[in-house]
């Protein structure tokens, strides 16, 4: 249903339907879309006046066939249209109002590549520092938070248009998947396989560094990139046999919580 006053901002493509869908995969996809752009663009703090509503329509020019686009449009906050007792509520106050939203959601889309931009270059030399072994500066609140957008966006492509003649593509940078830290631990462990590297059951937790001492597994995601060191893991996981291992630990990019393990090298090894 078309809200009673609405104006449109920007169009998107729906990408990823199969040929045959129903109305609930066009719904979650167009839901997956919004809430991905709300997120890296920060719409709640945006939009004072208005909410963002959708519809769909359809494009037919297509060489590759129809394509359905999602129109995004600004409509009045409802509790605004039914405050009768302020002057808020006339006709032009309530268009200057839309298109005062209206523009810094604009803006903030032309924006948002080169925000994302500096957001992965901030991370990347953080994680060059911390290879390095040098003290890791802190990222600000904003880059953090667009950080956390960017890991949790599910769409890293995007095409649209912010008017008739004005199309908008973006590109979401590629980023690590874990943030390690500098620091070398030594653990010992039993080892349990998975798909690709192995499970770490940390062993003698009362001589565990500080940050691993409440943490009873840690993954290992990776398997040694040395042939020697990668057999080796394989016969202690094979026969049961605890191992000595320094690793370097980890979390999951946007996360604090340690949850992975990287492999240095074995204990002994020199």
């Amino acid at each position: 249903m078309k809200p009673l006053i609405a104006m449109k901002v920007m169009e998107l493509e729906i990408q990823g339907l199969p040929d045959l869908f129903d109305e609930k995969q066009l719904q979650q996809r167009a839901h997956a879309v919004i809430s991905d752009l709300a997120r890296l663009l920060g719409v709640d703090r945006l939009l004072q006046y208005t909410t963002l509503t959708y519809r769909y329509r359809l494009h037919s020019k297509d060489p590759d066939g129809p394509l359905i686009v999602l129109v995004l449009e600004l409509a009045p906050r409802p509790q605004r249209l039914l405050d009768f007792l302020t002057d808020d509520t006339t006709l032009g106050t309530l268009e200057k109002n839309l298109l005062a939203d209206r523009q810094r959601l604009r803006h903030a889309c032309q924006e948002l590549p080169v925000q994302n931009s500096h957001a992965a270059i901030a991370l990347a030399q953080r994680l060059h520092a911390g290879f390095l072994d040098l003290p890791d500066e802190t990222l600000a609140a904003e880059t953090e938070k667009q950080l956390a957008a960017l890991v949790n966006a599910r769409h890293r492509h995007w095409n649209g248009y912010l008017s008739e003649d004005d199309p908008w593509q973006m590109e979401l940078p590629t980023l690590p998947r874990y943030q390690w830290s500098r620091e070398l631990l030594h653990v010992r462990a039993k080892l349990s396989r998975e798909r690709r590297g192995f499970t770490l059951k940390l062993l003698r937790r009362a001589t565990l560094p500080a940050q691993l001492r409440s943490i009873h597994n840690l993954r290992m995601p990776d398997r040694p990139p040395n042939l020697e060191d990668a057999s080796m893991l394989d016969r202690a996981e094979y026969t049961g046999t605890p191992v000595d291992l320094v690793i370097r630990v980890g979390s999951v990019l946007g996360s604090e919580s340690i949850s992975v393990a990287d492999f240095v090298r074995l204990a002994d090894a020199k």
